[in-house]
Formats: C-alpha cells, sequence, structure tokens
C-alpha cells in the first residue's frame, strides 16, 4: 500500500459527500450529496470521469450502496424513503420502495426512516429502520417486517456474500438474550445475538464487517471489537473518545503516556510506547480541560458546567471537587511548585486554589476583569506570576 493518491473526483458536488460505495467489479464508484438535492452520481473513477447523475431526493439520504452482484443496480435510504436505481447508459432510473398490505407483518406499516442496507438472493433487499424494524423488500415491494429486530434504530446492516448471512448491528439495553450485534438467515426469521461486554447499560453499534467466522464491530463510543463466533468472545481492538469535542490534552512530566478529556464525560490515560488506552474514568459531564500535577501524581479537570475536579493519577478516583463558576472550565494548571492550582473560565476569571489544605480546595484568591473568556494561562517558572490569553 502506497497510500498514494490515485484519482480525485471534483466539479460536481457542490457540498459534502455523505456516502460512497464501489459497485460489484470496482470500476465504478456511487456517491451520494448534502446539496438540497442530496444528488446522486456515478463515477467511473480511474479517469475521473462521471458516468451519470440525478437528483436523489427532496429529503436527506443517509447511504446508498450496489448490489454486490452487479455495476448495475443500487439502492438509496434516507429520511422516510427507499428507493431502487438503476445505471441504464448516462441515464439514472429509479423506483420508489412501494408499501404492500398483502405482505408478512405488513398491514398498515407506513414508511420509515430507513439507516442501513443488505442484500439477499434473488432481488431481495433489507432496509434498517430509525424503530428497530427491518423491511425485507422483493424488488421495489414491501415483502415483509422484522419488528423489532433491534430494540431501537438499526444503524448497519452487512451482507456476507460467502454464506449469505445478514449482520445486523443496533442501539440494545443489556439483557440476558438480546444483544446489539445480530446475526440472520436469508429468511430473516433464525437469529444468534451477541454482547459487546463493554460494561454499558446501552450499546450502539454503528458499523458491521464478518469474515472468517469474526465480526469486527464499530461503536458509538469509538471502540473497535472483534466478535469470535464460536465462543462469542470478544476483543477491543481500539478505543478512543465518543461522541462531541475533545478539548483537553495533557502530557505526563515524566513517563511515556498522556491525558485526553472530551465532552463524552471521560478521561482518558495513554499508553504511548504501546500506543492503547490503559484505563479512563467517567466524570457525568462534558471534560474541557486537563493537566497532570508536576510529580504526575495528580490531574486536574475542568468540565463545562462550570466545576472542576482533582483526581489521583494512577486511580482516577476523585480527591477533592469544587464549583465556584457557572461557566465552561476552560484551561486549568498547577503551579511549578504543586500547592497551587489557577482555575480559568467563560466567565472571564481566574480563581486560586490551595492544595496544601486538603481536599477541601479552599479558594485563595481571584483574577476579574479579564475583558474576554479565558482561553489559556500558564504560572511563571518561579510561581509568582500567571500569563492568561483571552479573546
Amino acid at each position: 500500500m502506497t497510500k498514494k493518491t490515485i484519482s480525485i473526483l471534483r466539479g460536481f458536488h457542490t457540498k459534502g459527500v455523505c456516502s460512497l460505495n464501489f459497485s460489484a467489479t470496482g470500476k465504478l464508484l456511487l456517491s451520494v450529496g448534502i446539496d438540497e438535492d442530496h444528488s446522486v452520481a456515478i463515477w467511473r473513477w480511474q479517469d475521473g470521469s462521471k458516468v451519470a447523475c440525478s437528483p436523489g431526493h427532496s429529503k436527506r439520504i443517509f447511504l446508498a450502496e450496489f448490489r454486490p452482484d452487479s455495476d448495475t443496480q443500487f439502492v438509496s435510504v434516507g429520511v422516510k424513503h427507499v428507493k431502487f436505481w438503476t445505471l441504464a447508459g448516462g441515464q439514472l432510473i429509479c423506483k420508489r420502495g412501494l408499501m404492500n398490505s398483502a405482505g408478512q407483518n405488513t398491514q398498515g406499516v407506513k414508511m420509515q426512516t430507513m439507516l442501513s442496507i443488505a442484500f439477499g438472493a434473488n432481488d431481495q433487499t433489507f432496509t434498517g429502520s430509525m424503530s428497530g424494524d427491518i423491511y425485507v423488500w422483493k424488488g421495489n415491494l414491501l415483502n415483509r417486517v422484522v419488528e423489532k429486530a433491534h430494540q431501537d434504530a438499526v444503524f448497519c446492516l452487512y451482507t456476507t456474500l460467502r454464506d449469505g448471512l445478514i449482520v445486523s448491528g443496533g442501539k440494545e439495553k443489556l439483557s440476558k438474550d438480546g444483544g446489539p450485534v445480530k446475526i440472520w438467515d436469508q429468511e430473516m426469521k433464525r437469529c444468534r445475538a451477541f454482547q459487546l461486554e463493554t460494561g454499558n447499560k446501552i450499546d450502539v453499534v454503528k458499523s458491521v464487517c464478518r469474515t472468517k467466522g469474526k465480526i469486527v464491530v464499530g461503536t458509538k463510543e469509538s471502540e473497535i471489537i472483534e466478535i469470535t463466533e464460536k465462543t462469542t468472545n470478544t476483543k477491543k481492538l481500539l478505543q478512543g473518545h465518543g461522541e462531541g469535542e475533545m478539548w483537553g490534552l495533557t502530557s505526563h512530566p515524566s513517563k511515556s503516556m498522556f491525558a485526553s478529556a472530551s465532552d463524552d464525560k471521560t478521561i482518558r490515560i495513554w499508553d504511548i510506547q504501546n500506543k492503547k488506552m490503559s484505563y479512563m474514568a467517567k466524570l457525568g459531564a462534558a471534560v474541557r480541560s486537563i493537566t497532570y500535577s508536576p510529580d504526575g501524581e495528580m490531574i486536574a479537570v475542568g468540565l463545562k458546567n462550570g466545576e472542576f475536579m482533582v483526581v489521583v493519577a494512577a486511580t482516577l478516583k476523585v480527591w477533592g471537587k469544587r464549583r465556584d463558576r457557572n461557566k465552561t472550565i476552560t484551561d486549568i494548571k498547577f503551579s511549578p511548585d504543586g500547592k497551587y492550582l489557577a482555575v480559568g473560565s467563560d466567565d472571564g476569571c481566574v480563581d486560586f486554589y490551595d492544595l496544601t489544605q486538603g481536599p477541601s480546595l479552599n479558594r485563595v484568591g481571584f483574577c476579574k476583569g479579564i475583558p474576554s473568556f479565558v482561553f489559556q494561562l500558564d504560572f511563571s517558572a518561579d510561581g509568582k506570576f500567571i500569563q492568561v490569553k483571552s479573546y
């Protein structure tokens, strides 16, 4: 793998591109834009030429995929629609997914917002809905509804070409018999569920892939987990911060490790040499700033709700916490001797706390009159002064 750019496709999508998918032979590339028409385009990507294009739908399209045995047929799903497309020369021909009261469990069924796609034999298509149902289509006609395939949204489906089994991933509460990852037969009747063993009360699976007796799962919490089908054992391959922004980052003063803080309400300690997360803690609120003490024994964190905490670095257990401000703690620093803590906030203030008096975190002073919110702050080398950056 050279990682060299071999093709750039431009000149059609005017805004972002929300979905890409290769055709069966790999010669064509399907793209979906986020413009007002949610435009769809087919590219001969190797020479950069556009084969065909069309407005996609009046409402947002989340995903579009070629049938795994075709270079001319694909399906798109999105807000309350499913569309079945055919490439005919330089034209794209579209058929809407049609409801069918004569199918199995289809009486009175309405079109839902669809999030995921998989394919079966004999022109079958499976689409995962926001409610947890899976719709089974024959051509563009609804043939069957698998009610509550998952407790909540079915974010992903995967077609295993070797044996025809379908893997689904969704949002599930922890239960004895269920699981956020499931394998189905082509009739969507026989199901086997897998737990992720994350310790979460609710697991949200956003992507799945299956090969050689293994299922690889991507979660909302930025984890990649490998499931062994035969034993149901799980192995975490990768971990990271989940939803939201990551503003806090600090390196250990003497060891090859660093700490990060995020809007996902966690702080995490990372091992640089082994390139993996060592341990983490959930703090209950979005975290916007973090710093190690000079000796590396303590970590101070500032929260988005105006609170700040001091935790023991080795365990991440809370040593002390306090809240004197109502707005985000944007930066936080220990004095060079580790005796004081400076806490800057969106209130345009810097507060000082005496750590030698214990976990009560007594405030011993503050700076005010800063013209805007505190963006960064730092102590001088002798600890007698601080410098503050604001906007």
